[in-house]
């Protein structure tokens, strides 16, 4: 090809241009299709765990409300025959020492006098509740748990309150523990430590919308309007409609039936598309050395392909129209596109690679503990109940010191393959750590469990691991059930696989939450 300002192009450098064009071309449609669909899926999952995080937050705040009434109630009740100054002092001192619920105790009589407060100090005992917030507990004669107000001590709190009535149903007015919203309180540590993506702000509103939680504790005792871009979610969650993107927030939300209050957790979306971004970016940092190599390759080969060309090109130029007909181009536009093939499979094979051998134990080939962190949590995203069972080889250092490393990781290795035999397909089997082994097995009970781990036990036992005679191992087993910490079940089976080696080894132990 000749053209009078660039001069001669030889198929060499068409081949290199086409080549490189070929790859930038490729290179940018995944950079723009990675990144929207990333960005989709980021966006969908941010939403989706800011909903179940919410979830799990409302029913936490809603089982702490439950137990402030019911040590509330118990208090009224010693009251109902009782309630004179000193026993009301009394009950408003257990009941702050308890369990460190409430800052503070009051118990307001039927005219809206405070007739009793702990700690002693507080400096409102005598005080005639005014405000018409700081009475509604007064005027409800029932279980409560009113909107925020501002106390008689200046303080911003919620109080959940509970009736007193004499034995002959007679009101006596009621007793209340304050919550400081602005202070250190247990609400504030129940719901400031989590493990959620520490982009999201966790919110709680009160019926009213005053924010009774933030995590940006300056914004406790705010309220937030119709201009709030939360606003539509604080609706939507009363209204106990689904979770949805609010504006440019992602936002999850679940209601507080027994105070009114709302939950929600929300994340900028421009943050998540942000972070898709610099992923993308970095992945194509670290990806840049092997498209130069690819490029470099590409050169060697163009000029691999057109010498023969040339020759060929050589030969017409010479006034041989010997070869004129020969099909040159389409060849070469073929073997061009079966290398970027070639090149495209090869980099998605080392990626699966990669995330198989990020999730398998080398010398076992079971899963590692990364396999157990995944498997366990689509487990708790599913609310599929599990077991677990822990296990550990006993005196597995006289096997080293014995007969050696190698005979070691040959013990090790034939009792990953045991286990991976003796369970089913679906069942979790990961190495946890030396030789210590660790097994999910979603859908069985207690007694289930501790038959399969017996089962497991003697089958270790009668096991030929020559030259070692014989080894046997302690185990320990936990059940998992929605609701539950599952570090408090991984806690529990490893507590029951240390009695199991203190009541002598080579046997089952079982430890129960609750």
């Amino acid at each position: 090809m000749k053209f009078s300002r660039f001069g001669v192009i030889d198929l060499r450098q068409v081949i290199l241009g086409f080549a490189v064009l070929c790859v930038m071309v490729t290179l940018g449609n995944q950079f723009i299709i990675n990144y929207r669909v990333h960005s989709q899926q980021m966006v969908a999952h941010t939403l989706a765990s800011n909903q179940a995080y919410a979830s799990k937050l409302s029913d936490i705040t809603e089982q702490f409300l439950n137990s402030l009434q019911m040590q509330l109630r118990y208090s009224a009740a010693q009251l109902a025959d009782n309630n004179t100054p000193k026993s009301q002092q009394q009950e408003t001192l257990r009941l702050l020492e308890q369990t460190a619920s409430f800052n503070s105790v009051v118990v307001v009589n039927e005219q809206g006098v405070i007739t009793s407060t702990a700690p002693l100090t507080l400096g409102v005992k005598g005080v005639r509740l005014q405000s018409d917030s700081a009475k509604q507990s007064l005027r409800a004669q029932a279980p409560t748990i009113p909107q925020p107000f501002v106390s008689p001590a200046s303080n911003l709190i919620v109080s959940p309150s509970h009736p007193i009535f004499s034995a002959d149903e007679q009101y006596q007015g009621y007793i209340a523990g304050t919550i400081y919203l602005h202070g250190d309180n247990i609400l504030s540590r129940l719901l400031g430590q989590h493990f959620h993506n520490d982009k999201a702000n966790i919110i709680v509103l009160s019926e009213n919308g005053s924010v009774i939680y933030h995590s940006q504790r300056q914004r406790v005792g705010a309220k937030i309007t119709p201009a709030s871009p939360l606003w539509p979610a604080f609706a939507n969650a009363q209204m106990q409609s689904g979770s949805e993107g609010v504006g440019a927030m992602l936002v999850g939300y679940a209601p507080v039936r027994t105070a009114n209050w709302v939950v929600l957790v929300g994340t900028e979306r421009d943050q998540v598309v942000e972070s898709v971004g610099n992923t993308i970016m970095n992945v194509l940092a670290k990806a840049a050395p092997v498209t130069v190599i690819t490029l470099l390759v590409i050169w060697y080969l163009a000029n691999l392909i057109s010498a023969p060309l040339r020759q060929l090109a050589q030969r017409v130029a010479d006034s041989s129209k010997e070869y004129d007909d020969v099909p040159t181009w389409f060849f070469e536009a073929k073997t061009l596109r079966n290398a970027l093939r070639t090149y495209s499979n090869e980099q998605h094979q080392r990626i699966n690679d990669l995330n198989k051998a990020s999730l398998t134990d080398p010398l076992t080939g079971i899963g590692n503990r990364r396999y157990m962190e995944v498997f366990i949590q689509s487990m708790v995203a599913d609310e599929q109940a599990f077991a677990v069972i822990t296990l550990d080889i006993d005196h597995f250092k006289r096997v080293n010191d014995n007969y050696g490393h190698d005979v070691g990781d040959d013990v090790i290795q034939g009792l990953g393959q045991l286990l991976q035999s003796s369970c089913r397909e679906y069942d979790g089997v990961c190495r946890s750590g030396g030789e210590e082994f660790l097994l999910i097995l979603p859908g069985i009970g207690k007694d289930i469990a501790l038959e399969l781990a017996e089962r497991l036990r003697v089958a270790i036992q009668a096991h030929d691991f020559t030259p070692v005679p014989q080894v046997t191992v302690s185990l320990g087993v936990s059940l998992w059930q929605p609701g539950c910490s599952v570090d408090a079940v991984l806690k529990a089976a490893d507590n029951a696989l240390y009695r199991a080696k203190q009541r002598g080894r080579n046997r089952c132990e079982v430890e129960l939450l609750g």
